[in-house]
């Protein structure tokens, strides 16, 4: 993949300053793992606090936790969908239709439509935080092969 250059372009007098070019993609992967955890307890949180709210429970907190839940699952979800598709798992691809049928249907009309959606929204995104973790912990490299009667062993060798 050719690597795409700047040119500057000087006017008498200016003197550039030194440019050098890095590779972003290790620091960009370093940053980018510790939000996606972050983001992925947020969820947990807000999941657990949703099932942990009574049938009996107030519609308004009903329709705060359910809007947190769904903001959640959107991002939960546009990670699932940059997994491909045969990584994903039966896990993924399930959560994933759930989350449409979720989306397309919303809640029942019965009275405890609103806090039965909430919950379902919960389970679902419990799947999702879940999926994405072991598709993370799969996709990392380890560091070492531990080894019981001798040192351990670096990645890639014999």
């Amino acid at each position: 993949m050719p690597r795409e250059e700047t040119q500057y372009e000087g006017k008498a007098g200016d003197s550039p300053a030194p440019t050098i070019e890095t590779a972003l993609s290790a620091a960009v992967l370093l940053l980018a793992t510790p939000v996606e955890e972050h983001a992925e307890d947020e969820a947990e949180r807000a999941a657990a606090a949703a099932l942990a709210i009574p049938h009996t429970s107030r519609t308004v907190a009903v329709a705060t936790i359910t809007d947190r839940l769904l903001t959640r699952i959107a991002g939960l979800a546009v990670g699932i969908e940059r997994i491909p598709v045969c990584r994903r798992g039966v896990s993924g691809v399930g959560a994933l239709a759930k989350w449409q049928m979720l989306t397309a249907n919303g809640p029942a009309a019965d009275p405890l439509g609103n806090w039965s959606y909430m919950r379902e929204l919960a389970h679902v995104t419990r799947d999702m935080v879940r999926v994405l973790r072991e598709h993370r912990a799969t996709e990392q490299p380890k560091a070492f092969v531990g080894r019981i009667d001798r040192p351990p062993l670096a990645p890639g060798t014999g």
